[in-house]
């Protein structure tokens, strides 16, 4: 018993740097990074990175490609998922609205959810605007509020919480040509008008516009947002967006408030 003691501070330890492995590689836009990257990106020595690496490899949480150097999300993490869906989920209630959202402003809609710091793209539907933006994959995470969807969410949240993830997040910002006092702005601005713009931060000459999606707490859980050329996201495209968003938003909540949603309040920050 006293062994087992002492070793537990170790074992946590190393599963909260196996779990922070999986974010890094899971937030990778190459979905491919070599061990080098990810020991410098966790601020670990190569070898420790190399042997949880390895384990997570056996394990099936991670996966590599023959002749390739990078490490991936592995099938264990996906059937992990699998298992762990709600009966009903966030995805299959909104996927009506979100098409709808699609066709009506003829955009890229796109549905995330809040993961602690970050947000999951969860869902993104094609409109028929001849110019498409593919800004973001099914999984993809991003800070939360780097994006007009993380923006909406992030905005709806207290002053205290913003605080607490704006420092979490702080070193990740300049890659989305970002501070921490334009971020704040940006807070304000969405809370004055009620939808986020978001003006080539998350991806150059882009521009999107979102909203967040409330449980039946109140709490923000979500958001949709659409995103195009930003040629084409002039004032007038935005205000009839928003308005496509507003009718979008309320059908998805109230589908929530209706089947009550296992597992929508219980998204907070994580530990780290």
């Amino acid at each position: 018993m006293k062994s087992a003691t002492k070793d537990s501070p170790a074992s946590a330890q190393t599963v909260a740097r196996a779990i922070r492995l999986l974010r890094l590689i899971a937030s990778s836009q190459t979905r491919n990074l070599r061990l080098i990257d990810i020991a410098e990106m966790a601020d670990l020595d190569k070898s420790t990175a190399h042997r949880l690496l390895n384990r997570l490899v056996d394990e099936r949480m991670l996966a590599r490609d023959a002749g390739e150097r990078g490490y991936r999300l592995g099938p264990l993490l996906y059937e992990f998922g699998l298992a762990a869906l709600p009966e009903t989920n966030l995805r299959e209630i909104s996927e009506s609205a979100l098409r709808d959202l699609a066709h009506q402003t003829g955009d890229m809609a796109f549905l995330i959810v809040r993961s602690g710091y970050e947000t999951v793209c969860m869902n993104r539907i094609a409109g028929n605007f001849e110019i498409q933006t593919l800004t973001r994959n099914v999984g993809d995470r991003h800070p939360l509020g780097a994006g007009a969807g993380g923006l909406a969410i992030l905005a709806a949240l207290s002053d205290q919480e913003i605080r607490l993830i704006v420092s979490a997040i702080g070193p990740q910002l300049p890659r989305y040509h970002l501070t921490e006092e334009a971020l704040w702005e940006r807070v304000r601005k969405t809370r004055e008008t009620g939808r986020a713009i978001d003006e080539g931060c998350a991806a150059l000459d882009i521009t999107a516009i979102g909203r967040v999606i409330r449980n039946k707490n109140s709490s923000p859980i979500a958001a949709v947002f659409v995103a195009s050329i930003s040629s084409r996201m002039d004032p007038r495209h935005q205000a009839r967006a928003n308005q496509h968003l507003i009718t979008c938003v309320s059908r998805i909540e109230t589908e929530l408030n209706r089947q009550q949603l296992p597992g929508a309040t219980g998204i907070g920050p994580h530990p780290e």
